[in-house]
């Protein structure tokens, strides 16, 4: 793995995702399978930030009109209701990455479960320089898997590591992980520490 074209993606590890009062917390969705991943992610923002491995972590934005409702919620307008009501808002502490991670060196705001469409996260990984996009966060079988496949369809090689990714439903992790494995490589955090030289 070449260090100077790779960089990490860190996917919506944002308040309302991942806190207990967060808008998915509230709105039942169960966040322990995300903290358990918090201290594998932070490890290896860390090791990359050390090894000058640049950062990019997207955050799911919902816009909203002049009057302050919701607009351009796409497809999560029937699978995610809620978020007509609340959530993800721009200026909210929830909307921001959780503090149990290092910040970030950039961000790229996204809409739904890919962060290349209609977004500015290509034009940050292409100026970056970037080759090989390492794949970190939630959902897998969501904005992960969604933005992995965009990212290989855009001739990037796509590495996800397995114990820094989960999802809110155990069996479309596994199902997505397989399928990641057929568009890129799936490894450990710590066979990745390792390839960096940061094991």
């Amino acid at each position: 793995m070449d260090l100077k074209t790779t960089v990490l993606m860190v996917m919506d590890m944002q308040g309302d995702f991942c806190d207990r009062d967060g808008v998915f917390a509230r709105n039942g969705f169960d966040v322990a399978p995300i903290e358990r991943i918090i201290p594998d992610i932070k490890r290896v923002m860390e090791a990359c930030k050390a090894k000058r491995i640049p950062t990019v972590a997207t955050k799911l934005t919902i816009l909203t009109d002049l009057d302050g409702k919701a607009m351009g919620l796409g497809h999560l307008k029937d699978l995610r209701p809620f978020l007509a009501e609340a959530g993800f808002r721009m200026g909210t502490p929830a909307h921001d990455i959780i503090p149990q991670l290092p910040r970030p060196d950039y961000e790229a705001r996204k809409w739904g479960y890919s962060a290349m469409y209609l977004t500015e996260l290509e034009k940050i990984v292409r100026s970056l320089g970037a080759r090989t996009l390492v794949f970190t966060g939630i959902a897998t079988n969501g904005v992960v898997e969604g933005t992995a496949r965009d990212a290989a369809a855009r001739d990037f090689h796509v590495v996800t590591l397995s114990d820094c990714v989960t999802g809110y439903n155990q069996k479309l992790h596994e199902a997505s992980l397989a399928n990641l494995g057929n568009i890129g490589k799936v490894i450990t955090s710590q066979e990745f520490l390792k390839e960096i030289g940061a094991a």
